[in-house]
Protein backbone atom coordinates (compact mmCIF):
# COMPACT_ATOMS: atom_id res chain seq x y z
CA UNK A 1 0.00 0.00 0.00
CA UNK A 2 1.07 3.43 -0.71
CA UNK A 3 1.24 5.69 2.01
CA UNK A 4 2.40 9.47 1.03
CA UNK A 5 -1.33 9.40 -1.03
CA UNK A 6 -3.11 7.78 2.03
CA UNK A 7 -1.94 10.35 4.01
CA UNK A 8 -1.90 13.29 1.66
CA UNK A 9 -5.91 12.73 0.74
CA UNK A 10 -6.82 11.94 4.68
CA UNK A 11 -5.11 15.51 5.55
CA UNK A 12 -6.65 17.36 3.14
CA UNK A 13 -10.22 15.60 3.83
CA UNK A 14 -9.93 16.68 7.64
CA UNK A 15 -8.87 20.29 6.50
CA UNK A 16 -11.49 20.32 4.75
CA UNK A 17 -14.02 18.99 6.71
CA UNK A 18 -12.51 21.47 9.85
CA UNK A 19 -12.93 24.32 7.81
CA UNK A 20 -17.04 24.09 8.24
CA UNK A 21 -16.44 24.07 12.11
CA UNK A 22 -13.92 27.46 11.66
CA UNK A 23 -14.38 29.01 8.84
CA UNK A 24 -17.86 31.33 8.59
CA UNK A 25 -19.88 30.81 5.71
CA UNK A 26 -16.92 30.01 3.02
CA UNK A 27 -15.65 27.03 5.69
CA UNK A 28 -19.27 25.48 5.10
CA UNK A 29 -19.02 25.42 1.33
CA UNK A 30 -15.16 23.99 1.25
CA UNK A 31 -16.60 21.35 3.81
CA UNK A 32 -18.95 20.21 0.87
CA UNK A 33 -16.07 18.91 -0.93
CA UNK A 34 -14.47 16.94 1.53
CA UNK A 35 -15.12 13.80 -0.33
CA UNK A 36 -12.85 15.11 -3.37
CA UNK A 37 -9.45 14.14 -1.91
CA UNK A 38 -10.95 10.73 -0.48
CA UNK A 39 -12.72 10.10 -4.52
CA UNK A 40 -8.67 10.90 -5.70
CA UNK A 41 -6.87 8.74 -4.08
CA UNK A 42 -9.75 5.54 -4.64
CA UNK A 43 -9.77 6.03 -7.88
CA UNK A 44 -6.23 6.56 -8.70
CA UNK A 45 -4.13 4.80 -6.10
CA UNK A 46 -6.92 1.74 -5.74
CA UNK A 47 -9.67 0.62 -3.57
CA UNK A 48 -7.28 -0.09 -0.31
CA UNK A 49 -5.56 3.51 -0.39
CA UNK A 50 -9.09 4.96 -0.82
CA UNK A 51 -10.24 3.20 2.42
CA UNK A 52 -7.38 3.67 4.34
CA UNK A 53 -7.01 7.00 4.19
CA UNK A 54 -11.19 7.33 4.84
CA UNK A 55 -9.99 5.51 7.98
CA UNK A 56 -7.12 7.56 8.74
CA UNK A 57 -9.06 10.54 8.24
CA UNK A 58 -12.11 9.52 10.32
CA UNK A 59 -9.30 8.50 13.35
CA UNK A 60 -7.68 11.70 12.92
CA UNK A 61 -11.34 13.67 13.44
CA UNK A 62 -12.34 11.12 16.53
CA UNK A 63 -8.83 11.83 18.09
CA UNK A 64 -8.92 15.76 17.70
CA UNK A 65 -12.86 16.43 18.00
CA UNK A 66 -14.47 13.20 19.18
CA UNK A 67 -16.07 10.15 17.54
CA UNK A 68 -19.46 11.87 16.96
CA UNK A 69 -17.95 14.36 14.21
CA UNK A 70 -15.50 11.09 13.06
CA UNK A 71 -19.13 8.51 12.42
CA UNK A 72 -20.53 11.93 10.69
CA UNK A 73 -17.22 11.79 8.28
CA UNK A 74 -17.01 8.34 7.86
CA UNK A 75 -20.85 8.19 7.44
CA UNK A 76 -22.09 11.27 5.66
CA UNK A 77 -18.42 12.51 3.28
CA UNK A 78 -17.06 8.61 3.49
CA UNK A 79 -19.70 6.60 2.31
CA UNK A 80 -20.23 9.49 -0.72
CA UNK A 81 -16.48 9.18 -1.69
CA UNK A 82 -16.53 5.20 -1.97
CA UNK A 83 -20.10 5.38 -3.85
CA UNK A 84 -18.42 8.10 -6.35
CA UNK A 85 -14.87 6.20 -6.70
CA UNK A 86 -16.61 2.70 -6.93
CA UNK A 87 -18.90 4.12 -9.94
CA UNK A 88 -15.52 5.99 -11.40
CA UNK A 89 -13.89 2.61 -10.94
CA UNK A 90 -16.70 0.24 -12.18
CA UNK A 91 -17.01 3.22 -15.53
CA UNK A 92 -20.58 3.52 -14.69
CA UNK A 93 -22.58 6.60 -16.14
CA UNK A 94 -22.09 9.78 -14.97
CA UNK A 95 -26.05 9.91 -13.62
CA UNK A 96 -25.02 6.43 -11.80
CA UNK A 97 -22.18 7.70 -10.40
CA UNK A 98 -24.03 10.53 -8.70
CA UNK A 99 -27.03 8.77 -7.43
CA UNK A 100 -24.87 6.12 -5.72
CA UNK A 101 -22.69 8.32 -4.39
CA UNK A 102 -25.31 10.73 -2.84
CA UNK A 103 -27.71 7.98 -1.89
CA UNK A 104 -25.42 5.68 0.15
CA UNK A 105 -25.11 8.13 3.47
CA UNK A 106 -29.07 9.01 2.56
CA UNK A 107 -29.71 4.90 2.97
CA UNK A 108 -26.93 4.89 5.41
CA UNK A 109 -29.15 7.73 7.81
CA UNK A 110 -32.31 6.77 7.32
CA UNK A 111 -31.29 3.22 8.41
CA UNK A 112 -29.94 4.19 11.27
CA UNK A 113 -32.51 6.59 11.89
CA UNK A 114 -35.26 3.83 11.56
CA UNK A 115 -33.80 1.81 13.95
CA UNK A 116 -33.02 4.53 16.84
CA UNK A 117 -37.31 5.71 16.93
CA UNK A 118 -37.94 1.96 16.76
CA UNK A 119 -35.34 1.52 19.68
CA UNK A 120 -37.08 4.13 21.62
CA UNK A 121 -40.78 4.06 20.38
CA UNK A 122 -41.10 7.32 19.26
CA UNK A 123 -42.75 9.13 16.02
CA UNK A 124 -40.36 10.21 13.51
CA UNK A 125 -42.26 13.00 12.36
CA UNK A 126 -43.30 14.65 15.44
CA UNK A 127 -39.51 14.28 16.61
CA UNK A 128 -37.96 15.99 13.74
CA UNK A 129 -41.07 18.77 13.95
CA UNK A 130 -39.85 19.34 17.72
CA UNK A 131 -36.83 19.58 16.51
CA UNK A 132 -37.10 22.27 13.78
CA UNK A 133 -39.11 24.50 16.08
CA UNK A 134 -36.42 24.51 19.13
CA UNK A 135 -33.92 25.14 16.01
CA UNK A 136 -35.99 28.20 14.75
CA UNK A 137 -35.97 29.53 18.07
CA UNK A 138 -32.61 29.65 19.23
CA UNK A 139 -31.84 30.86 15.60
CA UNK A 140 -34.02 33.83 16.25
CA UNK A 141 -32.26 34.15 19.61
CA UNK A 142 -29.09 34.68 18.07
CA UNK A 143 -30.14 36.93 15.01
CA UNK A 144 -31.70 38.97 18.23
CA UNK A 145 -28.35 38.72 19.91
CA UNK A 146 -26.44 39.97 17.15
CA UNK A 147 -28.82 42.82 15.58
CA UNK A 148 -30.91 41.86 13.56
CA UNK A 149 -34.00 42.18 14.80
CA UNK A 150 -36.11 41.41 11.35
CA UNK A 151 -34.40 37.81 10.43
CA UNK A 152 -35.26 36.92 13.70
CA UNK A 153 -38.81 38.33 13.67
CA UNK A 154 -39.19 36.75 9.95
CA UNK A 155 -38.40 33.38 11.65
CA UNK A 156 -41.07 33.49 14.56
CA UNK A 157 -43.43 34.39 12.25
CA UNK A 158 -42.77 31.33 10.14
CA UNK A 159 -46.00 28.87 10.85
CA UNK A 160 -46.83 25.51 11.85
CA UNK A 161 -47.94 25.06 8.53
CA UNK A 162 -44.22 25.80 6.86
CA UNK A 163 -42.53 23.40 9.44
CA UNK A 164 -45.16 20.66 8.87
CA UNK A 165 -44.58 20.74 5.20
CA UNK A 166 -40.50 21.31 5.61
CA UNK A 167 -40.49 18.48 7.38
CA UNK A 168 -42.46 16.18 4.82
CA UNK A 169 -40.52 17.40 2.46
CA UNK A 170 -36.97 16.87 4.04
CA UNK A 171 -36.75 13.48 2.15
CA UNK A 172 -36.84 14.42 -1.29
CA UNK A 173 -34.74 17.60 -0.13
CA UNK A 174 -32.07 15.73 1.52
CA UNK A 175 -31.65 13.47 -1.12
CA UNK A 176 -31.44 15.90 -3.92
CA UNK A 177 -28.77 18.26 -2.25
CA UNK A 178 -26.72 15.02 -1.50
CA UNK A 179 -27.22 13.74 -4.79
CA UNK A 180 -25.95 17.13 -6.39
CA UNK A 181 -23.02 17.00 -4.01
CA UNK A 182 -21.80 14.14 -5.28
CA UNK A 183 -22.19 15.15 -8.74
CA UNK A 184 -20.42 18.44 -8.00
CA UNK A 185 -17.59 16.13 -6.36
CA UNK A 186 -17.45 13.57 -9.15
CA UNK A 187 -17.23 16.09 -11.80
CA UNK A 188 -14.13 18.00 -9.97
CA UNK A 189 -12.50 14.69 -9.51
CA UNK A 190 -12.76 13.86 -12.80
CA UNK A 191 -11.05 17.12 -13.92
CA UNK A 192 -8.47 16.14 -11.52
CA UNK A 193 -8.24 12.66 -12.84
CA UNK A 194 -8.15 13.37 -16.13
CA UNK A 195 -5.43 16.29 -15.88
CA UNK A 196 -3.45 13.83 -13.41
CA UNK A 197 -4.50 10.82 -14.08
CA UNK A 198 -1.59 8.61 -12.04
CA UNK A 199 -1.82 5.30 -12.09
CA UNK A 200 -5.48 5.46 -12.67
CA UNK A 201 -7.19 4.60 -16.31
CA UNK A 202 -10.14 6.30 -16.48
CA UNK A 203 -12.53 6.04 -19.61
CA UNK A 204 -12.96 9.31 -22.18
CA UNK A 205 -16.16 10.51 -21.52
CA UNK A 206 -18.39 13.08 -23.10
CA UNK A 207 -17.84 16.67 -21.57
CA UNK A 208 -20.75 18.55 -19.35
CA UNK A 209 -22.10 19.98 -22.91
CA UNK A 210 -23.08 16.47 -24.54
CA UNK A 211 -24.68 15.30 -21.19
CA UNK A 212 -27.99 14.26 -21.45
CA UNK A 213 -30.32 12.61 -19.19
CA UNK A 214 -31.56 8.98 -19.74
CA UNK A 215 -34.84 9.24 -21.57
CA UNK A 216 -36.59 6.13 -19.69
CA UNK A 217 -36.27 8.59 -16.49
CA UNK A 218 -39.25 10.80 -17.66
CA UNK A 219 -41.34 8.30 -16.60
CA UNK A 220 -40.17 9.04 -12.85
CA UNK A 221 -41.00 12.79 -13.51
CA UNK A 222 -44.41 11.07 -14.39
CA UNK A 223 -45.12 9.12 -11.60
CA UNK A 224 -44.39 11.79 -9.47
CA UNK A 225 -46.80 14.20 -10.73
CA UNK A 226 -49.66 11.77 -10.97
CA UNK A 227 -49.06 11.53 -7.00
CA UNK A 228 -50.71 14.96 -6.92
CA UNK A 229 -54.25 13.46 -8.60
CA UNK A 230 -54.30 10.70 -5.50
CA UNK A 231 -57.04 12.23 -3.25
CA UNK A 232 -54.53 11.12 -0.64
CA UNK A 233 -52.02 13.15 1.66
CA UNK A 234 -49.18 10.63 2.13
CA UNK A 235 -49.27 9.77 -1.88
CA UNK A 236 -48.88 13.59 -2.29
CA UNK A 237 -46.39 14.36 -0.31
CA UNK A 238 -44.40 11.14 -1.47
CA UNK A 239 -45.18 12.83 -4.92
CA UNK A 240 -43.56 16.36 -3.87
CA UNK A 241 -40.34 14.17 -2.57
CA UNK A 242 -40.22 12.55 -5.71
CA UNK A 243 -40.39 15.54 -7.90
CA UNK A 244 -37.59 17.45 -6.19
CA UNK A 245 -35.31 14.62 -7.26
CA UNK A 246 -36.66 14.94 -10.67
CA UNK A 247 -36.01 18.62 -10.55
CA UNK A 248 -32.50 18.00 -9.41
CA UNK A 249 -31.89 16.08 -12.38
CA UNK A 250 -33.51 18.44 -15.12
CA UNK A 251 -31.49 21.58 -13.42
CA UNK A 252 -28.48 19.75 -14.30
CA UNK A 253 -29.35 18.88 -17.57
CA UNK A 254 -30.09 22.58 -18.32
CA UNK A 255 -27.03 23.26 -17.17
CA UNK A 256 -25.28 20.95 -19.49
CA UNK A 257 -27.84 23.17 -22.49
CA UNK A 258 -26.48 26.33 -20.96
CA UNK A 259 -22.17 25.12 -20.93
CA UNK A 260 -23.03 23.70 -24.42
CA UNK A 261 -23.82 27.30 -25.63
CA UNK A 262 -21.52 29.30 -23.57
CA UNK A 263 -18.93 26.55 -25.05
CA UNK A 264 -20.53 27.49 -28.84
CA UNK A 265 -20.48 30.91 -27.91
CA UNK A 266 -16.12 30.56 -26.87
CA UNK A 267 -16.62 31.66 -23.56
CA UNK A 268 -13.53 30.70 -21.36
CA UNK A 269 -13.42 27.88 -19.11
CA UNK A 270 -13.30 28.55 -16.08
CA UNK A 271 -15.99 31.80 -16.76
CA UNK A 272 -18.20 28.45 -17.94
Amino acid sequence: MKLRPVVSASAQAVALYASGFFIPLLGQILALFTPLPLIIVYVRSGRTEGLAALGLASAVVALLSGWHLAVMLLFSFGLMAVGVGEGMRSRMTPEKIALLGGLLPVVALAVTLALYFLRINANPISAAEEYVRRSMTEAAKVYTTLGFAEMAATITAMSDSFVHYFVRLLPGLIAASSTAQAAFCYGMAREALTRWPGDSALPAQAPLALWHAPDSWVWGLIAALACFAVPNDLVKIAGWNLAILFVTLYLAQGIALLDYYLGKARIRPALR
